[in-house]
């Protein structure tokens, strides 16, 4: 049975539970069922994210708030860079838990600032003269389109917002 949300808000702080949840058992596990939990949480990450630079920043940007918006999608791009990190071929064994450990302290981290009462990017929401809950069904729509293409391969790397990525020399 699929999850019921009283609107887009709702939905991404249960997102937030779902993925530090997740965390929690990353941190416990070992060897294969480490990597098959860091994997899947990495694209819950990534899903989640999406969702909140395609609908709730957007809607969001122009109401005096930018500077937070800008440090939220900040942040995002920090936990892409892990993540395409942890994602890719060339990450050794020995580096993928703790790499996995950074990127849930660092969602920890962000997850706590948007939920902020009287400052969080979810409080600007709600204060905001936007319709959350047709948030929700676009935002659920394009969740399904994005799980189906986990199934069916993976996401791609994760775009950066502001960050420069540059190969070293």
């Amino acid at each position: 049975m699929a999850d019921t949300y009283a609107d887009a808000i709702v939905k991404l702080e249960a997102d937030h539970d779902r993925i530090e949840a997740l965390f929690e058992k990353v941190d416990k596990a070992e060897g294969d069922e480490k990597q098959r939990l860091g994997i899947r949480v990495a694209g819950l990450v990534k899903i989640h994210m999406a969702l909140e630079e395609e609908f709730l920043y957007p809607a969001l940007r122009g109401n005096g708030h930018d500077d937070k918006l800008t440090e939220g999608l900040v942040e995002h791009d920090t936990g892409k860079l892990i993540i395409n990190d942890v994602l890719s071929p060339d990450t050794d064994t020995d580096s993928f838990g703790p790499k996995l450990q950074v990127l849930g302290e660092q969602m920890e981290h962000h997850h706590k600032e948007e939920e902020q009462d009287g400052k969080g990017v979810f409080w600007m929401a709600r204060n905001a003269h936007i319709d959350l809950k047709a948030m929700l069904k676009d935002m659920e729509a394009r969740e399904a389109e994005l799980q189906a293409q986990v199934a069916e391969d993976d996401l791609p790397a994760a775009d950066m917002n502001y960050v420069e990525v540059s190969e070293s020399s």
